[in-house]
């Protein structure tokens, strides 16, 4: 008898340690259902070369080409960007499960207001889904590829917004730095300001600034300021009537910066004072974007000659 009792109890030790070693990845809803926390989770070491986030006011493709990532194969993705998103899917998780019958308008807004994301390791589809959040509660929420199922989403330990990156526009995936060119292949770089001009050239193995003798470390120092030159943001096109007198240019131009490289080609930036703006400049990219400039911070950048006196 004592025998059999034993047996009885070293079966339910067995099935609690089961079910304990079981919680993390299950977890019951209120409806019945039980569900796979990590369902939309992907493993940090999986191999991505595309992701395609698409909605009606969205269509963004971040693609691994040629050792860069680049955005909508035109743009350069910002690396702070890149960190941030990937970190996101490696670790946000379900929540909890959302039936049809419980919530109609989260659900109706996953079926017609969702970003459906696409992640792919070459032409294989390795994870799809369908993401949208609420902004005034900062909720975030998700449905597998065929909408059959929808999920509060999160991050566990942090009061994050998941859904936040994946709606951000093409503007706010590029990297900020307004400039191509490398040390590797710089061969000159010049700022033009109304009043005179500096030009920064290469010439027997290293580089000066032309009628100024300046120590080396400012000098470099300077170089890889101007060089590694980044924008606070870029300015979408429906933006640009704030920054504008009507249809044109503002008239003060602050300074010019060009930068030419070994192979003659060269990249130019425009600064120019906005009206009524104390905190920023207008600047225009080698591409032809617009985007702003800290003043604070680019009046540091902005040397002169006598900066080397």
């Amino acid at each position: 008898m004592q025998k059999q009792k034993n047996i009885r109890l070293l079966i339910a030790l067995s099935i609690i340690v089961i079910i304990i070693a079981l919680l993390p990845l299950l977890k019951s809803t209120g409806d019945g259902l039980s569900v796979n926390k990590k369902q939309f989770t992907l493993d940090q070491q999986t191999v991505i070369t595309d992701v395609i986030l698409s909605s009606d006011s969205i269509n963004n493709k971040l693609s691994y080409i040629n050792g860069k990532w680049l955005v909508n194969n035109k743009y350069e993705l910002d690396p702070h960007m890149r960190d941030v998103f990937f970190s996101i899917i490696s670790q946000m998780e379900i929540r909890r499960t959302i039936s049809k019958t419980q919530n109609d308008s989260i659900n109706n807004a996953l079926k017609n207001r969702s970003i459906k994301v696409s992640i792919l390791n070459n032409q294989e589809l390795i994870q799809e889904y369908w993401i949208w959040g609420d902004k005034k509660t900062q909720t975030s929420y998700i449905s597998d590829a065929n909408r059959e199922q929808s999920y509060v989403l999160h991050i566990p330990g942090y009061r994050s917004y998941v859904a936040g990156i994946f709606q951000v526009p093409e503007s706010d995936w590029r990297s900020r730095r307004v400039f191509t060119t490398l040390f590797t292949n710089l061969n000159a770089l010049t700022i033009e300001y109304p009043d005179e001009s500096i030009n920064f050239k290469y010439k027997e193995s290293f580089f000066e600034i032309e009628g100024v003798y300046a120590d080396s470390t400012q000098l470099i120092t300077s170089l890889e300021n101007l060089l590694f030159l980044q924008t606070e943001q870029y300015v979408l096109p429906s933006e640009l009537s704030n920054y504008m007198n009507g249809d044109f240019l503002p008239t003060k131009t602050i300074a010019t910066i060009t930068a030419s490289k070994l192979s003659g080609a060269k990249e130019k930036v425009s600064v120019y004072e906005i009206e009524n703006e104390a905190n920023f400049y207008l600047g225009l990219t080698p591409d032809s974007s617009y985007c702003l400039f800290n003043k604070k911070r680019l009046k540091k950048i902005l040397v002169k000659k006598m900066n080397f006196n």
